[in-house]
Formats: C-alpha cells, sequence, structure tokens
C-alpha cells in the first residue's frame, strides 16, 4: 500500500501568495531606492521661473550654485580632520612638554611607561587623522571633477552649451 502524501490546501494558499508576494517586494524596494538616489540639481533649480525652458543664466547660476555647495561640504571636512590633527599634536607637545620638565626632576618609571604609551596612542591617532586628510584631499577632486562631469552632460542644463 502507498501512502501519498499531499499539502493542505493552507500550505498550498501560503506558497502562492508568497510568490507573489515576493516580486512586489524587489519591485518596491527598486522603486524605494530610485526615490532614495538624490537629484543633485534639484535644490538649486527651486528659484527657476519655469522649469521646462531654464534660460541660460538660470542654468548657469544652477550649475556654479552646485560646485560652490559641494566645494563647501569638502572643504569643510577637510578643515574639520585639520583641526582634529592639530589638536591631537597640541596634546601631544603639551605632554612632551610636561614630561621634560617633570623628568628633569625625577626619574619614575611607572611615569616614563605611562608617557610613552601615551605618545605612541597619540602618534597612532596622528598618523590616522593624517591619512584621512590624504584621502579625503584626493577624493574631493574626484567628487569635484564628477559633479562637474554630471553637470556638463545634465539634459536641464544643456542650454548652457548650446550656441546662441
Amino acid at each position: 500500500e502507498r501512502v501519498v502524501v499531499e499539502k493542505p490546501i493552507f500550505e498550498t494558499a501560503s506558497e502562492r501568495r508568497q510568490d507573489q508576494v515576493v516580486p512586489d517586494t524587489y519591485e518596491a524596494v527598486e522603486k524605494q531606492v530610485d526615490r532614495m538616489q538624490v537629484d543633485y540639481l534639484t535644490p538649486f533649480l527651486q528659484n527657476v521661473a519655469n522649469p521646462q525652458h531654464i534660460t541660460r543664466e538660470e542654468a548657469q547660476r544652477a550649475r556654479d550654485a552646485c560646485l560652490k555647495s559641494l566645494k563647501d561640504r569638502l572643504l569643510e571636512r577637510a578643515n574639520i580632520i585639520q583641526s582634529r590633527l592639530n589638536e591631537e599634536n597640541a596634546k601631544l607637545s603639551k605632554r612632551q612638554a610636561t614630561f621634560q620638565r617633570s623628568s628633569a626632576k625625577e626619574n619614575d618609571p611607572e611615569a616614563e611607561e605611562e608617557f610613552e604609551r601615551f605618545c605612541s596612542e597619540a602618534m597612532f591617532r596622528i598618523q590616522i587623522l593624517e591619512q584621512r586628510l590624504v584621502n579625503h584631499e584626493e577624493s574631493a577632486l574626484r567628487k569635484y571633477q564628477d559633479l562637474d562631469e554630471k553637470l556638463n552632460t545634465d539634459p536641464r542644463l544643456l542650454t548652457l552649451f548650446e550656441s546662441s
């Protein structure tokens, strides 16, 4: 005698529903990703009288404002990294001066060990900040060039490149 196992109707219905839900979920995620991708030019086209027909001057102002905004953000980030680097260097210099003054008076191996540990950690932080600054400078140039290229090919700003 053979035993035939059939799926209950509820399990079959559940599987069919899952098959229908999965593609819908992927489509929803794709739409959400599209919405999440930022249009870099929209904030700078807010004051345009007619977005369908942008004048050469409006396009130039939007392009310049967009590039200036990126440049400002990149400079702000570089300044933050530089100020943190300066802070770390100042802390290290201050601690070195304090240690040299105190070590002339007393010979404490525990204090010396603590100072060496501090110097090691400070140099580690300084190296990281210096590397971040170098990386930021390299990526900032690339980001600026990428945005410039995007703006040059953006269909909304084509009036800039049309001959008058």
